[in-house]
């Protein structure tokens, strides 16, 4: 039984428990409360932080002006700070960089329509101190172009990445890809991850009277599979899709012996406004140093060349002219092959990014490959 001495000594050290834990907790939510005013009087303020805001205030600014936004297909508008601040949006940037000694900042925000959905771009200029960096500039900047060896070649008017391993790695949609190229100040990437295995085409060739296939890319079975890919969710998502610029497939037909490998085989036909596609062969070919490669009978487009990473044959988005049944497909072991449309083969999409795709981080090699938004 306890006493009533006990009870009340008992029932005051609770008191005083509660007393104390009262006085922690007050205590922690009163430094708390400095910690915020201090961090907004005296607390640094980054770039990314301006970009952020100018950024929410042309969303809340479009927001209340639908009429003004892109109506079309790759159509761009564009807003600056100035603008924004002056409709009440923002800001003046003076005071958004007043912690920033020294810094005198200018910022814009461009909107595009793609794929159905408007992507948003901020491009903050605070002089030598720092600017938002768009990925093509970035690369042009970083990477000294060559003339021997491997590295970005400039080529037929074209920035071209070539050799056995050049630093264009890119994470990208959370997959793997390498830039083939950068073309009018656009990224061209080819998926660097295993996709499916199919039919190039598989239709009833009367030429032929069986279904061996026509080599004919905008109705063909493989132009299906890769809208599909471009649709659904398997590679993209609605933020990455909206990345994608759309551009025109190279679609020209080619003979084994041809050896004009400047790209006017592929581009003298065209399939216009398209989002996904395939590498056309003057792509692969130029993508080897080797000096004997030139067509596509010659093996040595095997040697020195990225794209020959693979141990499984993909297909190539060039036909054969010779034949209306067969198109161009790498081996496993990176020969090219005039393959009959209905054989088998992985598919590697090959993409074109926006002009405005931002640099985030990496350095281009495998395990620190470019990182984009």
């Amino acid at each position: 039984m306890v006493s009533k001495e006990e009870s009340i000594m008992k029932n005051m050290g609770k008191k005083k428990l509660l007393m104390i834990t009262g006085g922690i907790l007050g205590l922690l939510v009163l430094i708390t409360i400095i910690l915020l005013i201090y961090n907004a009087i005296f607390g640094k303020t980054s770039y990314k932080d301006i970009e952020n805001k100018v950024l929410k205030a042309a969303q809340k600014y479009y927001s209340d002006n639908q009429s003004l936004l892109p109506q079309n297909e790759q159509e761009e508008v564009s807003t600056t700070d100035a603008s924004l601040t002056a409709a009440g949006y923002l800001k003046n940037m003076n005071d958004l960089t007043k912690k920033m000694k020294g810094v005198t900042c200018s910022a814009k925000v461009v909107v595009s329509y793609a794929g159905g959905e408007y992507r948003y771009t901020p491009l903050l200029d605070c002089g030598t101190n720092y600017s938002t960096k768009l990925i093509t500039s970035y690369i042009k900047e970083k990477e000294t172009k060559v003339y021997s060896g491997e590295g970005l070649y400039d080529l037929n008017g074209e920035l071209v990445y070539r050799g056995e391993n050049p630093n264009n790695f890119v994470k990208f949609s959370g997959k793997m890809w390498r830039i083939v190229k950068i073309e009018n100040d656009q990224l061209v990437l080819i998926y660097n991850e295993k996709g499916n295995r199919v039919v190039w085409d598989d239709r009833f060739n009367t030429e032929r009277n069986r279904t061996d296939g026509i080599n004919d890319y905008s109705v063909s079975r493989i132009y299906d599979n890769l809208t599909a890919i471009y649709k659904n969710d398997t590679i993209f998502n609605k933020n990455t899709r909206n990345l994608l610029a759309i551009h025109n497939l190279y679609i020209g037909k080619r003979s084994e012996s041809d050896m004009y490998n400047d790209g006017s085989i592929e581009k003298s036909s065209l399939l216009e406004k398209q989002y996904i596609g395939l590498l056309p062969l003057y792509d692969y070919i130029n993508a080897s140093i080797d000096t004997n490669c030139n067509s596509a009978l010659t093996e040595s487009c095997t040697n020195y060349n990225y794209l020959n990473h693979f141990d499984y044959n993909w297909w190539s988005l060039t036909a054969d002219r010779a034949n209306s049944y067969k198109v161009y497909r790498i081996d496993s072991e990176g020969v090219i092959d005039s393959m009959r449309a209905n054989s088998n083969g992985y598919i590697r999409p090959v993409i074109y990014l926006a002009k405005d795709a931002l640099y985030v981080s990496g350095t281009g090699t495998e395990t620190d490959p470019y990182v984009i938004k």
